[in-house]
């Protein structure tokens, strides 16, 4: 399922996502957070590389077209990935990345930028 922008239930998205992208991951995670996310999560780099296409991309064909492997391969890391991580399938699997990526933003002395404008501008009523 492919998120769009003009979609009444998603009006956070900003203009910068695009009806490409497939998840607010893809949009809101930098190169610098994906590397938290793996170290914090314990991936391998290839997993992560795995996880990440699977942000950007919808489908195992395509992520695994983008990393030059068969969607076996693909689906071989997934279930992997899955056991490693304690989750039952994608849906978890990408809640789980959003919710580390949430706790990595609120650290205290975090590098990361908070998604929250609020919290940037220290009128967040959720944050210290």
């Amino acid at each position: 399922m492919m998120l769009r922008r003009h979609h009444r239930f998603l009006p956070w998205l900003g203009p910068r996502m695009t009806a490409t992208d497939t998840s607010p991951l893809a949009y809101f995670v930098t190169d610098e957070a994906w590397k938290r996310i793996g170290i914090r999560l314990r991936l391998t780099k290839r997993e992560l590389q795995v996880v990440r296409s699977l942000c950007s991309e919808c489908r195992e064909p395509a992520v695994a077209a983008s990393l030059n492997v068969s969607p076996h391969t693909i689906r071989t890391h997934l279930e992997r990935i899955y056991t490693k991580l304690g989750v039952t399938g994608r849906v978890d699997l990408m809640l789980l990345l959003l919710g580390t990526f949430l706790v990595l933003t609120a650290e205290p002395g975090s590098k990361l930028p908070p998604i929250c404008g609020r919290h940037s501008a220290g009128h967040c009523p959720f944050c210290p």
